[in-house]
């Protein structure tokens, strides 16, 4: 074994990725902070429209980009913890430019999924299909 460490080639371009990545976390939740501001300040609505928005649609407001944000951070940080992903699902090997992106959507797509599992729709917003299709529209019985 050589005492001698050499450090890669490629170790500059490997600092300026791990900054980047960091660039555009901090640029992409920069971003979220100012179109929620923006949104919030845009107009006047009545008001409880922002009340009953997230109370009726926290899991989209909130939920989903979150778990963007969380299947982004999860795959930045192994990249930034192990180098390049490589990984496997069933007999499908993915590697170089394809992986992260791969494990990206299947990060998101567990977490929304999950989320979708676990919330529960309250009582009052629950559409009751047996009386709605009892309720039989009235005909004008004007000629």
């Amino acid at each position: 074994m050589d005492s001698d460490h050499t450090p890669p080639a490629d170790a500059p371009a490997t600092v300026l990725q791990r900054v980047m990545s960091w660039v555009v976390v901090v640029v992409l939740t920069g971003f979220a902070v100012a179109t929620l501001y923006r949104l919030f300040t845009f107009s006047e609505p009545e008001e409880t429209f922002w009340e009953d928005l997230f109370r009726e649609q926290f899991p989209v407001v909130v939920g989903m980009p979150m778990a963007g944000l969380a299947a982004l951070f999860i795959t930045l940080v192994l990249r930034m913890s192990h180098g390049p992903l490589e990984f496997g699902v069933g007999g499908l090997r993915f590697k170089g430019g394809a992986a992260p992106i791969v494990f990206w959507v299947l990060c998101f797509m567990a977490m929304t999924t999950s989320i979708k599992m676990l919330w529960q729709v309250p009582p009052a917003a629950q559409v009751q299909p047996a009386a709605a299709e009892r309720q039989t529209p009235v005909a004008d019985s004007d000629p």
